[in-house]
């Protein structure tokens, strides 16, 4: 998944506390709402996870017509979750960081419709400024998020002994100052 579970819990939370305090929505049962919002990621991105394993066993099945073929697997998977992700009519979050914006577009449009089934939920704009303030939210909580991401970098390239980033120990460094940082809503 791409974005870890205590991830999506801090998006989901400060994306609706955000919407709550500036006004744009009220919520009967916020901790709810936010579970709902969580759960809404959590479920969308598991779908993504599907697809990339069904892309990853037609590669393997197809894999005996692809031997003397000058291809790597990495854009083979590519292109198989592509075509798997369109014939279901899922947005994939490709791109660079953890999701493209595309995804996050769409990850507002069905926060977007939640909110708008969810009798818990009132909202005091118009609907495109709903739409627009639930994008904003999503986009500034990733937005912390590579903050932090490159926050645990730097934490990592300070420790004396100078760590190449390509290695395993720069990485399990990197996770584990990452998560500390997750831990504490920083």
């Amino acid at each position: 998944m791409r974005l870890p579970p205590p991830l999506i819990e801090l998006v989901s939370r400060r994306t609706v506390m955000g919407l709550i305090q500036n006004g744009v929505i009220a919520s009967d049962h916020p901790e709810k709402t936010i579970d709902v919002v969580a759960h809404l990621i959590t479920a969308d991105l598991r779908i993504e996870d599907e697809i990339t394993e069904e892309a990853r066993q037609i590669v393997l099945e197809h894999q005996g017509e692809l031997k003397g073929m000058d291809l790597e697997y990495h854009s083979l998977i590519a292109k198989a979750k592509g075509q798997v992700a369109s014939r279901r009519g899922y947005v994939l979050s490709t791109g660079p960081g953890k999701l493209s914006r595309e995804k996050t577009q769409d990850l507002t449009t069905k926060i977007y419709a939640c909110f708008l089934k969810d009798p818990d939920i009132e909202y005091f704009v118009k609907d495109q400024d709903l739409r627009n303030a639930i994008l904003r939210g999503l986009e500034r909580e990733l937005a912390h998020d590579a903050a932090r991401e490159e926050k645990a970098r730097e934490k990592v390239r300070h420790i004396r002994r100078n760590i190449p980033e390509e290695s395993g120990e720069f990485h399990a460094l990197f996770q584990q100052f990452y998560r500390e940082l997750l831990d504490k809503g920083q």
